[in-house]
C-alpha cells in the first residue's frame, strides 16, 4: 500500500483526516509517516512504512477510533498497536495507532 493509498484509505474513515498538521484544536485525526521498513525478498525490496494515527477526542465510545480500529483488523495491509492516553491540560483523549503498513 502506498502512503496515497493510505491516506485515501483513511479518509474513507474520517473524510476530515489530516496529513502532519491537526485541522482543528478539537477532536480531530491527523497521521504521518515516520519511518521506511526495510524489508527485503528475492533481491527486491518489498518494504512499506510505519505511520502514526493520532485521534484526539473528548468521547470515550469515539465512534471514528472504533472504526479505525475495525478497519486495521479487518486490512491485510496494515498491522497496529492500539494505545490510548489522555492529557489532563486540554481533556483530549488521545488514540494512538501505530501502524506498519505493507
Amino acid at each position: 500500500m502506498t502512503l496515497e493509498a493510505f491516506g485515501t484509505w483513511l479518509a474513507a474513515i474520517d473524510p476530515k483526516a489530516t496529513h502532519y498538521v491537526a485541522a482543528s484544536s478539537g477532536p480531530c485525526t491527523v497521521w504521518r509517516e515516520y519511518q521506511r521498513v526495510g524489508h527485503h525478498a528475492d533481491g527486491q525490496h518489498q518494504g512499506g512504512w510505519k505511520v502514526q494515527i493520532d485521534r484526539y477526542t473528548k468521547d470515550e465510545a469515539d465512534a471514528i477510533a472504533a472504526a479505525i480500529e475495525v478497519a486495521i483488523e479487518v486490512s491485510v495491509d496494515i498491522a497496529a498497536e492500539h494505545l490510548v492516553d489522555y492529557d489532563t491540560d486540554t481533556g483530549m483523549i488521545r488514540h494512538i495507532f501505530d501502524c506498519e503498513v505493507a
